[in-house]
């Protein structure tokens, strides 16, 4: 049992740091790419201190993204070096066939994984909400991003607290739970409006069911269906700031679910989202099992760069899956836990008849 422990930490150790290595590459190239974008958009009030800050409390966000392949060619190097080594021969003769390696490959992916879902639920969301309102800060100082996820706006003679945001399949978005504060010449306050939803067309809100309170006025509240109000602010702001759902929490994303029902809006996007979040760990798995193979019949002389060339390709085909999948549910009336799970089932099913030609 001593020696089975010994094995164990050293099989997952060698993932583990393979892992590593490639995670550190794939995020430092990856950071270095959003530099590069980043300093386009460089001006008087978002400077380099700022867009470090961004690029850093952005980088558990990308880290999230580029997992999958990290996981995979990290996998296959740390084994692939066991295998050059002829260890894993060693092993063999010791006692440890193909599938007990492979099982503490997987359980040095798993103990990432469970680290990466924690921090995906709480550190990653809060950090990246709060970057892009930090950003939008700099560089207009037209965005506040308030408590519980509300938005402030400074639109004109206008300040505009947002209670959510939800995109759209059509990527357009839907606003909710408005409150705008109405200012006079002199920056006193003239009136109050509510809207219970709201669009931005480019170069006006669209409010509905509004509610209007001067403040100077007796007559009283005023109510109406609907209301147009002129706006100075680009289309290109909310892009930048409000998060696409993919990054919100579970939870958040149950939530908004619930409210988009209730007002009979459309679900997909986050539906869309909270499955992929929900089978994100079981694509990771699947990938790296499909892969372990390579790992075994490659022999001393082939090297790594084969392994490491059949990884990626193995990415990059479960890639093009999920998203090929993902837009299945637009287009063909099937549910979307199905398109969900479907590419974890086709590589699944395809590694089970190689496995029996082999």
């Amino acid at each position: 049992m001593v020696g089975v422990g010994l094995l164990t930490r050293y099989v997952v150790g060698r993932v583990l740091l393979g892992v590593l290595a490639v995670s550190v590459l794939l995020v430092g190239l990856y950071t270095l790419v959003e530099l590069v974008r980043e300093t386009r958009a460089l001006e008087a009030g978002y400077g380099l201190v700022q867009m470090l800050w961004y690029l850093i409390q952005t980088m558990p966000r990308r880290l999230y993204d580029v997992f999958p392949f990290a996981a995979l060619i990290g996998a296959l190097m740390g084994l692939g070096v066991l295998a050059a080594g002829n260890e894993l021969v060693a092993m063999r003769a010791a006692g440890f066939d193909r599938l007990q390696v492979s099982l503490r490959a997987l359980l040095a992916i798993v103990l990432c994984l469970v680290l990466l879902v924690l921090l995906s639920e709480s550190t990653i969301p809060r950090l990246e909400s709060q970057a892009r309102a930090d950003r939008e800060a700099a560089r207009s100082g037209q965005v506040y991003q308030g408590e519980f996820g509300s938005l402030w706006l400074r639109d004109g003679p206008r300040v505009i607290r947002i209670g959510y945001s939800a995109w759209l399949p059509s990527d357009q978005l839907e606003f909710g739970e408005l409150l705008i504060y109405q200012l006079s010449n002199d920056m006193r306050l003239a009136e109050i409006i509510t809207a219970e939803r709201a669009r931005h067309d480019g170069v006006a809100w669209q409010l509905e069911q509004v509610e209007r309170w001067p403040v100077n006025d007796r007559s009283g509240r005023q109510l109406f269906d609907s209301l147009e109000m002129g706006s100075g602010l680009s289309p290109e702001l909310f892009a930048a700031t409000v998060a696409r759902p993919r990054l919100l929490p579970t939870a958040d994303l149950l939530e908004m679910l619930k409210f988009l029902q209730r007002n009979e809006l459309d679900t997909l996007p986050y539906q869309r989202a909270l499955w992929s979040r929900i089978v994100y760990p079981l694509n990771v798995l699947v990938m790296v099992l499909v892969g372990l193979p390579f790992v075994f019949r490659g022999s001393r002389q082939q090297g790594q760069g084969l392994r490491l060339f059949v990884g990626v390709g193995l990415g990059l085909l479960v890639f093009v899956l999920v998203r090929l999948f993902e837009g299945l549910a637009a287009v063909i009336p099937i549910p979307v836990w199905l398109t969900a799970f479907l590419p974890a089932l086709v590589i699944a099913s395809g590694m089970v008849v190689v496995a029996r030609r082999l």
